[in-house]
């Protein structure tokens, strides 16, 4: 379902399943949640890469799974989405550490939430983004893809990439602002590959604490955001990292986060 492969810092992940375009079970969206715990509780990994194997990143949900089930459809989505998808899409939002997603082909549905759930997403320029969920299946989006997409792009572009079903390519995505880069194939992992080393590199506390500054000015007032500011800040200037920095700036020499003060 998963495939993992450690380089020094970065755990990259890959969705495993190309036969199915890697669309998603609760089967394998509980094995990669399992996977990112796994990931945050170690000791060494300090990013963590998101990719698929095969020609797509995620074709969304397996609607052969959906066929297959006996019972109301209504009960049985309800119940996946709160036990398996919503804890997926809330862990992918809220991870410590950075998560970064190289989409190296289509995402459907269900994947364009995997996707865009990462902190930042690069894609290859042959990959496309789609939400096929109302014009094709009467359904609305889920796995964060209404708050996800409304924030990337303006309100009249999120509606009308749902409404439609229409694909937005990886080079259009980039240009709205809804992902950071769009990347020749050949050049997408090693570029997505070395970002995650770089971030690797940086103190997790700030990496944390910035994170969560970002994350709240969606909702604060201006004087709320300058009030987490000042106690993030004055938690940061009270931590190893920032003496390791000024170290460094000291002694011309790059900072070393890792060794020399993590917070």
């Amino acid at each position: 379902m998963i495939e993992i492969s450690d380089q020094q810092h970065v755990r990259t992940i890959a969705l495993n399943e190309p036969a199915s375009f890697n669309s998603i079970t609760e089967e394998s969206a509980n094995a990669l949640l399992d996977a990112l715990r796994n990931a945050v509780a170690s000791d060494t990994v300090r990013a963590v890469l998101l990719t698929g194997n095969g020609k797509f990143f995620c074709a969304g949900g397996n609607l052969k799974n959906f066929m297959a089930q006996q019972g109301p459809l209504d009960t049985y989505v309800n119940k996946a989405i709160e036990e398996t998808y919503n804890p997926l899409a809330n862990y992918m939002m809220n991870m410590p550490i950075p998560l970064i997603s190289a989409v190296n082909g289509p995402a459907i549905g269900a994947g364009v939430g995997l996707a865009l759930n990462c902190d930042i997403v690069l894609a290859a320029k042959s990959a496309y983004f789609s939400l096929p969920f109302v014009p094709k299946l009467g359904v609305v989006p889920d796995m964060g893809c209404s708050w996800l997409v409304s924030r990337g792009l303006n309100y009249n572009q999120a509606l009308a990439m749902c409404l439609t079903g229409d694909s937005l390519s990886a080079d259009d995505a980039a240009r709205a602002g809804m992902i950071w880069k769009s990347i020749d194939d050949s050049e997408l992992m090693t570029e997505a590959s070395a970002l995650a080393a770089n971030l690797a590199k940086l103190s997790s506390g700030a990496v944390r604490r910035t994170k969560e500054s970002l994350r709240a000015a969606y909702q604060n007032s201006f004087n709320e955001q300058l009030l987490l500011e000042q106690k993030l800040q004055t938690e940061s200037f009270g931590g190893k990292a920032f003496q390791e920095g000024l170290n460094a700036f000291r002694e011309r020499r790059e900072a070393d986060f890792i060794a020399n003060g993590d917070e």
